[in-house]
């Protein structure tokens, strides 16, 4: 029994004894000091393990498992890798027996870490400032856990990553755990990861953040949360190294801020996934603010679905719907997929995508949204783009659609797209593409196939009638293409409105492989021809350039052929990566530079051009040029220009260039290469810009910077550049210009110009020198001109020098006599705070006269811009300017310039070349300007104003600039002449604000009488005189882009006279009306001397400036143009009727015209020609040769300068009718002239290509030509009835047919016959057209058959010989004629004598009447007996030409002379019955010896003469017309025109 008990005490022992052992142990960790022993111990070992000094500050722990851990550290090597401030854990003991954990709590505050080098490619840093967990139902046996509450506060944590991660690809079995999370908060938390070698950083904070109902279900990859909740967020993302864009939503540099989100029923596993976004709102760093988001997820196993997904922004909606397969991404599965996009984008929110527009553009865009629809259906097999359309509206839409099947299968794939877009108003813009144009009403079509690795489209883009259509072919695989492009007839204009080009029709081809041009592989064949572009009023055609590209040998060949232009060129380069060759050789046949629009004035070039080129591609180049063959062709002259050279060779170490040609000589050397010689450049700009700012200029630093070069200039007057100025009117003797700088000599440079001479100016020499010594840069300059006609002799001269803080000007003037205009100097001096200048000396000449600057004047400019001066000029008549600032003005600006009575003529004496102004000016200006308002207001007076020594009176003008803190602009001023108001203007302009995107302008003009004789002034030679005054008011209102003028003008007494054209017209004083931008013609008059006035009725639109458009009817009824006599100044006079009638309509440049214009046959009227292309020089050798002219003569055309009428349209006919006289003049003092009287019917069409296009026929009725030349004397030829001039398309090559003849009577006695007098119609004839003209002299004998019969035989050539001799004689000298060999005595020459002063007499005694007198004498038998005939005629018009009495007669001597024969024996009166001259009352008597019957032939009678124009026979027996009905407005005018006579 003992035993039993001593057994059982020594088994409780044992047993109890590791119990108590357990317990006591347990006791002595509850007591401090062998806490501290164990930690010690343990922190001891943890460091010699880890070699890092671990520190444990102090540790508590309590029953049951209560930890408290304070002031832990870790260090390794100076870096803190831990630090805890304090740790505490709350574990329940008696779950752990049942494996539950029970976390009363966790507990971490004011921790931080910082790995340094512990993890090889990862850092974290951070801290967190309170960290707590609870958890109540962790169970390890199911593994489940259930964690109440997680909170997380100040915490800033950053992960640095050196590389991306790889992927785990070890398999591990997933853990069973489920975790619950009831309740997680988060405050102020912010997190960033930054990836260096990625250049990547991302940022996070959130300022709250909760979690609710959260379940992690490790085992299956599922997670649930219930409601997620953001508040107060900021994130940030940067990727790559660009910097940060200034503007605008920039994708590598995202910021966002102020981010709310509220996510509901959050599930996630694989594909089962579900999420409600109640609320998502952020702010981005653009500007860009999501207001709202609402949306729905929905995923599970086959599908997912986003049944709505809405985003608005303050200016922006977005709505998008998706649903596809899961299998629909897998190729070959049979899934489906839709989504359906419709957006609406605002303007701003567009432009935060789009940033760096031009604020212009901005404002200008519409301001309605863009509108996106988009549909997209199908799967990786076949793949529906079921819609998508793009619009803008009242600007584009654009609408697309398509399929591809097997998009992601190079080698099947198929697919098809098409595209159509169309604009309205596109005119924004231009804003952004400057003068291009989207016009409206552009379309364009494409359509885009797919097959495997081919790409085909097929685009049009169609305006109008013109288009563009484009075929194109591309190889992805291969890299290969093909292109056909074409232009058929497409208005550039309408793309390019402000610049001169219209109609383009071109072609492109180009097929090719590979883009890399150095490639041997790569190659090249286009074709480009221009058809037809219209360039102003011109047409280039016939431009072609082929080029090609193989085995890297380039070729291209070019072609143009024109009227503008013959040059053809070939070019053959070799391409490798490493070097370029080159050759290109062109050849300039012609080149018409005025016709291209490139010099006012005719030139036309022709030359050869060579160029050879080789480059290493680094720094070694080298070019030469050759142009040879060159010819400057002007009107006036041909200049045969030396041939040019021209070359250039570059190194590392040095640059060296040179250019040639005749006289003229171009060097360029440097000791540097091209990079080396800019990176010197640089350093010398960046130096002075930094001296500038610091206000001293050390000129030794800059000259060390200066590269070693030398450039010079030597040319005479030999040599394309002389040349080329000279048919500019501008000519030089000599030119020499030197230029070298280098580190040691600095700059120095000199220039000089001998023999400078334009049409109105003549230099002697022009000079500038510089150069550099002594810390200064000296320079002098000028110009030297001698004593010519109407120049005087002057000398001007700048010189000075140039220090570190200062420079000096002296500026002098001397006249021809060595006498000072003016000497004045300036002084500049470096501040610190910017620049000043200064008057010195202050007793400076002026116009020959001493003035006076005050003491100290200055003129200071700082660097923020603002002026202070006090300057003041003037004589001892107090004559000169002050200009001043208003001291210690708190504004920025407040300047005074103020000038006293300047007399404007003596600058001529001062300033060469002036205009002849005069006049004494006098004026105040202020000029006040406070942050960004301004204030302007001017006084200006001139008294006795004149301009070439005419006199304008005395003028005055006031104006007031004032902007104002709203945005208003206001301008107030006004005009007076010799005390009186002529006009004044007021008005605002108001600036652009966000409610008015542009800006608006009001303003009111008005004129007070104002003299239109002002104008006559600067009218030369008296071209035009202007009389009256104009009278109006007009408002001007509304915004920029669309004003409107509304007002009117009224014409006080105005005429307008043209002396040359004896025309004078008087303009109707009827006010003219402006009414919204439109001037408006209500039966608007013109008169001249008659009583039918010209009437204009439309209107003129002006509301677009760019698109000015007319729309006016003009008409007037037996209209006198002119009724005047011959003045000196006249180039025509007489009298000239018409009937006008017109319609202009469209816009300025591209008028329609349309009308008629009758001139009535009470014309009467001489043209003066003073350059007559019939003057005796122009036909001399053709009119005494005796040669075929058709044969021998070259008539080169005449080059008529093309009047440019921009894009009209004109059809005009004219009818003349067959009584018009028309006289032209061939010299001015009237002797030789063409007298004509005839009608027709002409057509004149001008079309918009600038081509002129007359058809019709001029018939002569009647009429004489008074011609004198060189071996003839003054002769009278008569017009036949039947010629014509006749015009069969171009206006300045017509076909003459005209043939006028004077009768002679002449002697002939042929053999076996006695002498007798025949009447011979000796003339000229002129035939063909005005380019080959057919001048022949005619001779016929229409009375006499033999001598006709005679002269029949005879050949062309003969027949011209006799006409010559009859008219240079008066004899009729063919062989065989015995009468005229004997006849040419004295009689001939006196008769020609007598003929001539007879007529000079009679031509002024009998002024107005048409005298013609000459003198025959002929043999009468066989008895030797003559006889002598001195013939008369007088011819006379009466009563507005309706009567012409004609009356001829003559005296005869000799011996067989009957006494009583009368003294008048021809005597007719014609009486004209209407004013067209196509009806005649005529009564004659005519008695004229005819040798051939031996007496004389007697006729007297009386008829009636009709001309008319018939194309039947029974058309001559009309008389009337049916009247026309008359216009309601001529028909009221007329019957108030018979109650004024019934008056």
């Amino acid at each position: 029994m003992k035993a039993m008990k001593r057994l059982f005490k020594w088994v409780g022992i044992v047993l109890l004894t590791p119990i108590a052992l357990f317990i006591i142990i347990c006791i002595l960790l509850y007591i401090p000091p062998v806490q501290n022993f164990l930690v010690d111990k343990a922190t001891r070992y943890a460091s010699e393990a880890t070699g890092m000094q671990i520190h444990i500050g102090r540790l508590s722990l309590s029953f049951p498992l209560d930890l408290v851990v304070h002031e832990t550290q870790v260090i390794d090597q100076q870096d803190t890798i831990l630090d805890v401030n304090k740790l505490t854990v709350k574990i329940q003991l008696m779950p752990l027996f049942k494996k539950q954990v029970e976390l009363d709590g966790f507990e971490l505050k004011n921790a931080s870490v910082n790995t340094a080098q512990l993890m090889e490619g990862m850092l974290l840093k951070g801290k967190l400032g309170d960290c707590f967990i609870e958890s109540h139902g962790v169970d390890l046996t199911p593994e489940t856990a259930i964690v109440n509450t997680i909170r997380l506060k100040d915490a800033d944590l950053s992960l640095c990553l050196a590389d991306t991660t790889a992927a785990d690809t070890t398999q591990t079995p997933p853990p069973f755990w489920k975790i619950r999370l009831d309740k997680v908060d988060l405050s102020n938390v912010a997190f960033a990861l930054e990836m260096p070698l990625d250049s990547m950083d991302m940022q996070l904070r959130v300022g709250k953040a909760s979690v609710r109902d959260g379940l992690i279900d490790l085992h299956n990859a599922a997670y649930t949360i219930g409601t997620f909740n953001l508040t107060d967020g900021q994130a940030s993302y940067n990727s790559g190294n660009s910097p940060l864009a200034d503007e605008g939503f920039d994708p590598a540099h995202i910021a966002v801020s102020n981010i709310q989100i509220g996510i509901d029923s959050i599930y996630y596993a694989g594909n089962d996934i579900r999420a409600s976004i109640r609320q998502l709102e952020l702010k981005e760093r653009s500007g860009l603010q999501v207001l709202s988001t609402e949306g729905h997820l929905v995923s599970n196993s086959k599908t997912i679905s986003i049944p709505s997904l809405q985003l608005k922004t303050e200016n922006s909606y977005l709505d998008f719907q998706a649903l596809a397969d899961w299998s629909a991404t897998t190729p070959g599965q049979d899934g489906s997929m839709s989504g359906r996009l419709m957006a609406e984008i605002g303007k701003n929110d567009l432009f935060k995508f789009i940033p760096g527009l031009p604020e212009e553009f901005r404002q200008r865009f519409p301001s309605s949204p863009l509108q996106i629809r988009a549909g997209v259906d199908g799967n990786l097999n076949r793949l529906e783009l079921t819609s998508l359309s793009i619009s803008q509206p009242e600007a584009f839409r654009m609408e697309a659609h398509g399929t591809v099947d097997l998009p992601l299968d190079s080698l099947k794939r198929q697919g098809e797209f098409t595209l159509a877009a169309h604009t309205q108003n596109m005119k924004f813009l231009q804003a952004l593409t400057g003068d291009l144009l989207v016009p409206a009403g552009t379309s364009l079509n494409g359509l885009i196939k797919l097959e495997g690795n081919l790409l085909d489209a097929d685009f049009k883009l169609a305006k109008d009638s013109g288009n563009v259509n484009l075929l194109a072919r591309y190889d992805l695989a291969k890299e290969a293409y093909q292109t056909k492009l074409d232009i058929h007839e497409l208005d550039l204009h309408a793309f390019l409105p402000k610049d001169s080009l219209f109609t383009l029709t071109a072609s492109l081809d180009a097929e090719g492989q590979g883009f890399d041009f150095f490639s041997p592989k790569t190659s090249l064949q286009a074709g480009f021809r221009l058809v037809h572009l219209q360039y102003a009023t011109r047409i280039l055609s016939g431009i072609e350039l082929d080029a090609g590209l193989k085995q890297s040998r380039a070729q291209a060949n070019f072609k143009a052929a024109d009227h503008l232009m013959a040059i053809s060129a070939q070019l053959e380069a070799l391409l490798h990566p490493k070097e370029i060759e080159a050759t290109l050789n062109t050849d300039v046949q012609r080149l018409d530079w005025q016709g291209l629009n490139l010099v006012a004035s005719p030139f036309k070039t022709s030359q050869n051009i060579g160029i050879r080129l080789k480059t290493d591609m680094k720094e070694k180049h080298s070019i030469r040029a050759d142009i040879t063959g060159i010819q400057l062709i002007t009107p006036k002259k041909t200049f045969k220009a030396k041939d040019i050279h021209l070359g250039l060779n570059t190194a590392s170490d040095s640059i060296k260039a040179f250019a040639n040609a005749g006289d003229l000589v171009f060097l360029f050397r440097s000791e540097d290469g091209i990079e080396r010689l800019s990176r010197r450049l640089e350093r010398t700009s960046r130096l002075m810009a930094e001296q500038w700012k610091q206000k001293k200029i050390d000129q030794e630093a800059l000259k060390r910077t200066l590269p070693t070069t030398s450039f010079r200039i030597f040319s005479g007057t030999d040599n394309p550049i002389a040349n080329f100025l000279s048919a500019q009117q501008l000519n030089y003797n000599r030119m020499k210009v030197s230029l070298e700088t280098s580190p040691e000599l600095g700059l120095k440079g000199d220039a000089y110009l001998y023999g400078l001479r334009t049409d109105s100016l003549s230099l002697d020499t022009i000079y500038f020198n510089t150069s550099q010594a002594e810390g200064k840069i000296l320079f002098s300059s000028g110009v030297k001109a001698g004593t010519k006609p109407f120049q005087e002799a002057f000398d001007v001269s700048v010189e000075g020098d140039i220090g570190s803080d200062d420079a000096h000007t002296l500026i002098t003037y001397l006249n021809g006599k060595k006498e000072c205009g003016v000497s004045l100097g300036l002084l500049a001096r470096l501040h610190e705070y910017g620049f000043s200048v200064h008057v010195s000396p202050e007793n400076p000449t002026l116009v020959y006269r001493t003035f006076h600057a005050n003491p100290h004047n200055y003129v200071n400019i700082s660097d923020n811009g603002r002026i202070q001066a006090n300057l003041s000029l003037f004589d001892e008549n107090h004559t000169g300017i002050h200009f001043y600032s208003t001291p210690d003005s708190t504004v920025q600006q407040d300047l005074t310039l103020a000038l006293n009575r300047i007399d404007i003529a003596e600058f001529r004496r001062i300033v060469p070349y002036m205009p002849d102004i005069a006049g004494l000016i006098s004026a105040e200006t202020h000029y006040v300007q406070n942050n960004k308002e301004s204030l302007i207001s001017a006084e200006v007076s001139i008294d006795r104003l004149a301009y070439n020594q005419q006199p304008m009176g005395d003028w005055a003008l006031s104006a007031v600039y004032l902007p104002k803190e709203t945005g208003e602009h206001r301008i107030d001023g006004y005009v007076t002449l010799n005390d009186n108001e002529i006009a004044s203007m007021s008005g605002s302009y108001f600036s652009a604000t966000p409610a008015q995107e542009e800006g608006s302008l009001s303003a009111q003009m008005e004129l007070h009488h104002l003299p239109l004789q002002l104008a006559n002034t600067f009218i030369p030679d008296r071209m035009a005189v202007l009389d009256g005054d104009l009278d109006g008011n007009m408002t001007i209102a509304g915004p920029s882009s669309k004003l409107l003028m509304n007002g009117e003008i009224a014409l006080d007494s105005v005429t307008v006279g043209i002396p040359q054209a004896s025309l004078n017209l008087r303009f109707d004083n009827q006010p003219v009306k402006i009414t919204d931008s439109k001037l408006n013609f209500n039966q608007f008059k013109i008169f001249t001397q008659g009583k039918s006035p010209f009437r204009i009725n439309g209107d003129v639109d002006f509301s677009d400036m760019a698109n000015m458009t007319l729309d006016l009817q003009m008409n007037a009824s037996n209209f006198e143009v002119f009724n005047a006599k011959r003045t000196k100044e006249s180039l025509v006079y007489g009298k000239l009727n018409v009937d006008f009638n017109s319609r202009v309509k469209g816009r300025v440049d591209a008028l329609v015209v349309r009308g008629n214009m009758n001139i009535l046959g009470s014309s009467d009227f001489t043209y003066i020609l003073k350059d007559s292309p019939l003057t005796v020089e122009d036909r001399l050798g053709e009119t005494v040769t005796f040669v075929n002219f058709n044969d021998t003569t070259d008539i080169r055309k005449r080059q008529i300068p093309t009047i440019p009428l921009g894009g009209i349209d004109l059809l005009m006919t004219l009818h003349i009718d067959e009584a018009v006289q028309c006289k032209v003049d061939l010299n001015e003092n009237g002797s030789n002239y063409m007298l004509v009287e005839g009608g027709g019917d002409l057509s004149f069409q001008y079309t918009p290509e600038g081509t002129m296009v007359l058809n019709g026929r001029y018939s002569l009725m009647s009429g004489e030509m008074k011609y004198e030349m060189p071996i003839i004397p003054l002769k009278t030829f008569h017009i036949r009835d039947g010629s014509y001039i006749e015009w069969t398309g171009n206006v300045m090559n017509p076909n003459l047919n005209i043939k006028a003849s004077e009768r002679v009577r002449a002697s002939v006695a042929q053999e076996g016959q006695a002498s007798r007098t025949v009447n011979f119609d000796v003339g000229v004839s002129i035939t063909n057209r005005l380019e080959n003209l057919g001048f022949l002299f005619t001779l016929e004998a229409p009375d006499d058959g033999s001598v006709q019969n005679e002269l029949a035989s005879m050949s062309a050539e003969e027949r011209n010989k006799l006409a010559v001799t009859m008219l240079v004689t008066g004899m009729y000298l063919a062989e065989g004629n015995t009468a005229g060999s004997s006849g040419f005595d004295a009689n001939s020459a006196l008769n020609s004598f007598l003929q001539s002063e007879i007529n000079n007499i009679a031509g002024s005694a009998l002024k107005g009447f048409d005298v013609n007198f000459g003198m025959e004498t002929s043999d009468q038998g066989e008895d030797g007996s003559t006889r002598t005939d001195y013939n008369f005629q007088f011819a006379k018009r009466f009563w507005n030409n309706r009567i012409r009495v004609v009356i001829g007669g003559k005296v005869s001597t000799g011996n067989n002379v009957q006494q009583d024969e009368s003294f008048i024996d021809n005597i007719s009166l014609e009486y004209r019955l209407d004013n067209s001259g196509t009806r005649y009352v005529k009564l004659f008597h005519d008695k004229n010896y005819e040798s051939v019957l031996d007496g004389e032939v007697i006729e007297t009678g009386a008829g009636i003469v009709l001309r008319k124009k018939v194309s039947k026979v029974g058309e001559l027996f009309i008389f009337r017309k049916k009247k026309k009905p008359q216009p309601e407005v001529e028909k009221k005018e007329e019957d108030e025109n018979e109650e004024e006579k019934n008056k």
